[in-house]
């Protein structure tokens, strides 16, 4: 590999790495002093083991912010995201702290002390990541911090970026130029223009940061920019024309010593937020099925029998993650025996006033009670408290002709709930357009993930059920 194609990822590096000491340093400083105040309001007297314990969270809190990218700039994620990026961190030092005060056999207010410890550095790094924004916008605002930045490339895109930009002043940058090509009649860029234009816009100026934003990627074209900006030591970004794909979300990483481009990436990818979601999955399905299914099941159970002949539980082979089947628990609500399949021999979807479904599955289909035992799927894992409703396969292959990205959508594993249906895109859907809108709405939430839009899905859910749902039938 040639010199000057080093010069950017290490540019990059030392400029992270600036920018990631000085919060580090912060974050760690607030370890310190969570452990001392969570020790004074416990009444725990500190001895010159709390020292070793205290090294020890402060290596735990750099290794787990490593992972998690907890100190990835910061510009232009979100508050939300940086809080959820801050979770595992701290599930990281509570058990830590659990670890090392069982190994120093140190019992002395052990429960009242762990747990103090992580809220009260929760608190404290919360509040100093809001703080952080908040100086951080108001220095960007004020012309303070600023980046200079150059855009060339496509007229569209440089366009399309240069208002993103624009319309985000607490982003921090300054636009010092925008030069764009139109793409019509001309297979190449022209590199020598472009070239023109950065030398003159450099002139008695400084430039942090170049993006070359092309319709397609040009080869020539961004080698030949990259190896201009390499001699000045400018950092380079470039966005090969993504917006010409259905996507929202993109990440990159890299593979070996290749760069690679995800297209529809979502936090669910890694490790650190599956298991979150996970964890979250778990602990909601076994206190549903302690607290409330062990008496509301019986009941359910009791009206169904009293109602129809046949058994209480019914299992439906669905699509799960990846296409596999997996088999879906329902408690019965159409008349045992009863057809799933049209005269055509198409899946016979359930509409409004459908003879099959009994006096008491209706009640259950309107209030959703009919879903409760797919809590058993969640926790033996085959499905998931929030994501893509799971739908029959005879239904699936039936719709996966019809909508070219219908499996996406089983990219995650299926849920109980999910963004669509609490957003109106549930019961029937015969027709095509709402099938797609329906998908839409998946697809979104698997590119927008958050444990908070999962808690946001969940009280809609439950707000849904106590008011009755109009397409739930």
């Amino acid at each position: 590999m040639s010199q000057h194609s080093l010069l950017p990822s290490t540019i990059t590096y030392q400029i992270n790495r600036r920018k990631n000491h000085p919060r580090f340093v912060a974050d760690v400083m607030l370890v310190m002093l969570s452990y001392m105040l969570a020790a004074n309001f416990t009444n725990r007297t500190l001895q010159q083991v709390d020292v070793l314990i205290i090294s020890g969270m402060g290596m735990g809190w750099y290794f787990s912010s490593k992972l998690t990218d907890l100190y990835n700039e910061f510009r232009t994620v979100t508050f939300i995201d940086e809080i959820l990026a801050l979770l595992p961190n701290l599930l990281t030092q509570f058990i830590v702290l659990v670890v090392s005060l069982f190994f120093l056999k140190d019992y002395d207010y052990t429960r009242s002390f762990t747990l103090a410890y992580v809220a009260v550095l929760g608190a404290n790094v919360v509040l100093k990541m809001y703080s952080t924004r908040k100086i951080v916008r108001f220095w960007n605002l004020k012309g303070v911090n600023q980046r200079n930045l150059v855009i060339v490339g496509e007229m569209n895109q440089v366009d399309g970026f240069r208002d993103l930009v624009l319309r985000n002043p607490q982003f921090g940058y300054t636009i010092l130029g925008a030069w764009g090509y139109k793409e019509p009649g001309r297979r190449t860029p022209p590199l020598l223009e472009t070239i023109d234009f950065l030398n003159e816009t450099s002139l008695g100026k400084v430039i942090d940061e170049l993006v070359i934003a092309p319709s397609q990627f040009e080869e020539s074209y961004v080698k030949g920019i990259i190896s201009w900006a390499d001699k000045k030591g400018i950092l380079v970004r470039f966005t090969p024309g993504f917006f010409q794909f259905s996507a929202s979300r993109y990440s990159l990483e890299l593979f070996g010593n290749y760069p690679l481009i995800t297209v529809r990436s979502t936090p669910l990818e890694m490790d650190s937020w599956w298991m979150l979601k996970r964890a979250f999955d778990v602990l909601f399905s076994a206190v549903f099925l302690v607290l409330v299914a062990s008496w509301l099941f019986p009941l359910i159970a009791l009206a169904i029998r009293w109602d129809s002949r046949g058994p209480v539980f019914f299992v439906q082979d669905r699509w799960g993650q990846r296409g596999r089947n997996i088999g879906v628990w329902k408690f019965r609500t159409m008349y045992h025996n009863a057809s799933t399949v049209r005269e055509d021999g198409g899946f016979n979807q359930t509409t409004q006033d459908d003879p099959r479904i009994t006096k008491v599955g209706r009640f259950l289909r309107k209030t959703n009670l009919d879903e409760l035992p797919q809590f058993i799927n969640v926790l033996l894992g085959s499905m998931s408290v929030v994501g893509p409703r799971p739908h029959a396969v005879k239904h699936s292959l039936e719709t996966l002709p019809k909508i070219d990205n219908y499996m996406i959508r089983h990219r995650l594993k299926p849920g109980i709930t999910g963004w669509a249906q609490v957003n109106g895109f549930r019961g029937e859907t015969q027709e095509i357009g709402l099938m797609r809108k329906r998908v839409d709405y998946d697809i979104w939430y698997i590119e927008n993930w958050s444990l908070v839009l999962d808690f946001q899905i969940v009280l809609r859910t439950a707000y849904n059920m106590v008011k009755g749902d109009p397409k739930a039938f």
